[in-house]
């Protein structure tokens, strides 16, 4: 009795021992006899007691790697830092158990390494400006090295770039440059907009001038034809001497009613043409 009892002990330890419950989000890897046998995925699994062994329990979800700081030189020789978040994730757990021993500092070691070469590919300005382009080349990158040791590499991002005190004066130097460029292209672009209008107002004016003055002499050429025709007979030579007449009367009045005027210098032929002017007037 007492050995059958014993034989159930033993064996409900062995199933016990053969028995793994492997947690959600992890995987166990197993080796037999010291050499990899198999992985583990969550939930029950069973193995051989005393031959297979659980070597390692891998975290499979994902793993946050904050504040990587490292020095880049940039393209245009800058020497600035560079704080990075990456987020990875082990995808076979036997390359990332057996071919590299810490995980962790594989990965910050891929991404010092790769952050440096793109980074060197491209100017400090193009780093501050156009992040969201260079996380995705950081991305491609990471994601071909770290296949080769089981894990994939989902997210790395470019958190903060800082200066030193030298760059910091050379780039507000700069930028003050740049500011004080655009404003004299500014104000030239403003300067040459507003001689192109005034010199557009001053044709249009110069314009309307010239259709005037060559308004009045088709006006004028129309009447002297009227009148050269009408000058066969007795009353429009008459009439012509009228007109003439009082012509020269509206502008002796028009000189005089002027307010600089002082002294009216007469010429001699008004009185005749007031006396002609009158001669007519009676004859009609």
């Amino acid at each position: 009795m007492e050995l059958i009892l014993g034989l159930a002990v033993l064996i409900v330890l062995v199933v016990l021992l053969g028995l793994k419950i492997v947690p959600q989000a992890q995987n166990f890897v197993i080796t037999r006899l010291g050499a990899y046998h198999r992985t583990l995925d969550a939930g029950v699994n069973v193995i051989v007691p005393f031959l297979d062994k659980v070597h390692a329990k891998v975290p499979v979800n994902d793993q946050v790697l904050n504040d990587i700081n490292l020095e880049v030189v940039s393209a245009d020789n800058v020497v600035f830092g560079a704080k990075l978040l990456v987020v990875y994730r082990i995808e076979n757990a036997e390359a990332a158990v057996f071919r590299v021993n810490k995980i962790d500092e594989l990965v910050i070691g891929l991404v010092q390494s790769l952050v440096r070469s793109e980074l060197g590919k491209v100017e400090l300005d193009a780093v501050q400006s156009d992040r969201g382009s260079l996380n995705v080349a950081l991305l491609t990158a990471l994601e071909d090295a770290g296949k080769t040791y089981g894990i994939r590499i989902s997210r790395s991002e470019i958190t903060d770039v800082t200066l030193n005190e030298v760059t910091q004066t050379a780039m507000a130097e700069v930028l003050a440059a740049e500011r004080e460029r655009r404003a004299a292209i500014t104000r030239a672009e403003g300067e040459r907009r507003a001689t192109e209008l005034n010199a557009d107002a001053e044709l249009y004016e110069a314009q309307r001038k010239a259709d005037a003055i060559r308004a009045i002499a088709q006006a004028n050429a129309e009447s002297n034809r009227m009148l050269a025709l009408s000058l066969d007979t007795e009353s429009a030579q008459q009439a012509l001497i009228f007109q003439t007449a009082r012509m020269q009367v509206e502008a002796l009045e028009g000189i005089s009613k002027s307010p600089n005027a002082k002294l009216i210098m007469l010429p001699g032929g008004p009185s005749n043409s007031f006396r002609e002017a009158a001669a007519i007037l009676k004859e009609m």
